[in-house]
């Protein structure tokens, strides 16, 4: 079992923040000044900067303020790395699909990012323990994810698109619960 004193896991739950906070200025970018270039939220859309600087500053105060909570409790000592990396996987799906196709899937992300990751990790400590049913149901949750994602690439499968994002939500939470087991 890996014992992670607490300073590395604020340093884990910070890493973990700044890049969701990276995340969601691209995201938030797109959905206000329809371009995730920094030229054009700065030169061209000025009048949107605030809502892309509230809404990234919504998701930095949301994470360090569970983040503190996280490195207290005792019910995710256990669990943590475990929890860390499903959180690091799917946030760099998301991210690596921000960057892809930000015009499809930026809603989607901002939904994720205000709460849904942060619902998954509340789930994660309730069923610690070691079943095969929960490593089926991160690693399951985690391709059908990145499945959900690559749907959006499909030219034919763009017309569902809204039918993805509660398949993606779940998913989401599903990796987290998952992740959250005893070694």
């Amino acid at each position: 079992m890996y014992k992670l004193d607490r300073s590395h896991k604020a340093l884990l739950l910070l890493a973990s923040v700044v890049l969701k906070s990276f995340l969601m200025s691209i995201v938030s970018s797109y959905v206000f000044c329809g371009s995730i270039n920094p030229y054009v939220l700065f030169f061209h859309c000025i009048n949107n900067v605030a809502f892309v600087g509230v809404s990234t500053a919504a998701v930095a105060l949301i994470g360090a303020f569970f983040g503190y909570y996280i490195i207290k409790l005792k019910p995710f000592d256990s669990i943590f790395p475990n929890l860390m990396m499903g959180d690091f996987i799917v946030t760099a799906m998301y991210f690596g699909a921000s960057f892809s196709a930000p015009s499809i899937i930026a809603s989607k992300v901002m939904i994720w990012l205000f709460g849904v990751w942060i619902l998954g990790m509340l789930l994660a400590p309730f069923n610690k323990e070691r079943t095969i049913l929960k490593k089926v149901t991160e690693y399951g949750a985690m391709v059908a994810l990145g499945t959900l994602l690559t749907a959006h690439f499909i030219p034919i499968l763009q017309e569902y698109e809204s039918s993805y994002t509660i398949g993606m939500m779940v998913s989401s939470v599903l990796s987290l619960f998952g992740a959250g087991r005893d070694k």
